[in-house]
């Protein structure tokens, strides 16, 4: 799969060798997904990462769906949310469990593994390494990118629902050994929920950005244009509405910054965005560059003079922290971001060259933007802090993860 979310276990898997740990990753074979990144393959490919295969049981690789790239439209994906919200606990992932568990003790059997490091979203992953475990005793950490009950993407239908994740999620977190999170907020969170009786030191363990890919990006932004760019995909709450309302203000303050600036997106717009960009009579300034590839979305964001972040409102997004605004603060280029006050705000405020607008305030976030614009113009556009920002060097999180695989290692 393509995506953000993909990233981090497969940088992970790239750079655990650095620190004494051979990865061997268990994965469904490719089914219809949103979006694909050849280039995210390539590279643990080209490192001989080894990459086991089973084909799975779920509606995503089924009627010949497998290698089919499939980009449902937005009443498509709403559909499936609700089938799944009503009909899949822990959710639409958990027909690969058992033949993922079945490859795993094989493997075992045969080589003889030291630990299980499972990565959730989905949470089928956390349902398979907890039945690996219970059949082969090897130690397990559980790593969450998003929180699990009260993650701000799913969606209990009835009470019941609500109850039934819960069993399953307490029924797992007794056979971790430890557990990984990617903002303190989440610790927080999982420390409440921990089974009684159970100790499991929970560590937090932050996304993060490859310098490799920022030193092979070579910047060519133009003198003459401003551009600001949104990377990544909308959907949910996670919407361009107040950023486009921003622009289009920030343009009746300044005319000519019409004719200067150029709005850019990737990771693709619905025909609903279009519909208020031709609204705004924004389409000379706008460009879609469409899903890229991680490689060329890092060169866009190279090319870039500001970066836009947003996390819509909704419960608990006040504690999500994005994979984008990692890569983000990787690059050091200057961040407008509406996002409530929380997680992501208080790292925006270390990083230093950031503005946080509250979620819905496109007046105040215009006049940032003429604020940046107005200092691209004397050249000065301010950046990130380097040495905040090399905390979250893809290096260093492997090194996190391999002490704490080490902690947990009976060997």
């Amino acid at each position: 799969m393509g995506g953000s979310g993909v990233q981090r276990p497969a940088k992970l898997a790239k750079y655990l060798r650095d620190f004494g740990w051979e990865p061997v990753v268990l994965a469904p074979e490719p089914g219809a997904y949103i979006s694909f990144d050849e280039t995210l393959l390539q590279e643990l490919l080209q490192l001989g990462i080894r990459i086991e295969r089973v084909q799975p049981d779920t509606p995503f690789h089924k009627s010949g769906a497998t290698k089919r790239k499939v980009a449902p439209g937005p009443f498509k994906e709403k559909l499936i949310k609700w089938v799944t919200s009503w009909f899949y606990l822990p959710d639409n992932k958990k027909g690969w469990v058992a033949p993922a568990v079945k490859r795993a003790v094989e493997l075992h059997q045969s080589e003889s593994f030291r630990a299980i490091l499972s990565t959730a979203p989905p949470y089928s992953n956390c349902l398979i390494a907890a039945s690996v475990k219970k059949k082969t005793g090897l130690p397990l950490v559980f790593d969450f990118r998003d929180d699990w009950l009260k993650s701000h993407w799913i969606w209990y239908p009835t009470k019941w629902h609500y109850r039934k994740m819960k069993e399953i999620e307490q029924d797992a977190l007794r056979s971790a050994d430890a557990i990984s999170v990617v903002n303190p907020a989440y610790k927080a969170s999982f420390l409440k929920r921990i089974p009684n009786g159970v100790k499991i030191p929970v560590e937090v363990i932050p996304n993060g950005f490859d310098p490799e890919d920022f030193k092979a990006a070579t910047p060519v932004g133009s003198d003459r244009m401003f551009s600001i760019i949104h990377s990544g995909r909308f959907y949910n709450v996670i919407q361009p509405d107040t950023l486009l309302h921003s622009v289009k203000q920030a343009i009746q303050i300044l005319p000519e910054l019409k004719n200067r600036l150029s709005l850019q997106f990737q990771g693709g717009l619905e025909k609903r965005h279009r519909a208020l960009i031709n609204e705004l009579k924004l389409e000379e300034v706008v460009t879609d560059f469409g899903y890229v590839d991680h490689r060329q979305a890092v060169q866009n964001i190279a090319n870039a003079d500001l970066l836009y972040l947003t996390l819509g409102e909704r419960p608990y997004i006040d504690a999500v922290t994005p994979g984008k605004l990692f890569e983000y603060m990787g690059s050091q280029k200057p961040i407008l971001a509406h996002v409530p006050q929380g997680a992501a705000s208080e790292y925006l405020s270390q990083y230093g060259a950031a503005s946080v607008v509250a979620p819905n305030d496109s007046a105040t976030a215009a006049e940032e933007i003429l604020f940046y614009f107005r200092l691209w113009q004397q050249n000065n556009l301010p950046e990130g802090d380097a040495v905040f920002s090399r905390r979250f060097s893809r290096l260093r999180i492997a090194e996190h993860f391999s002490s704490l695989l080490n902690q947990i290692d009976r060997h």
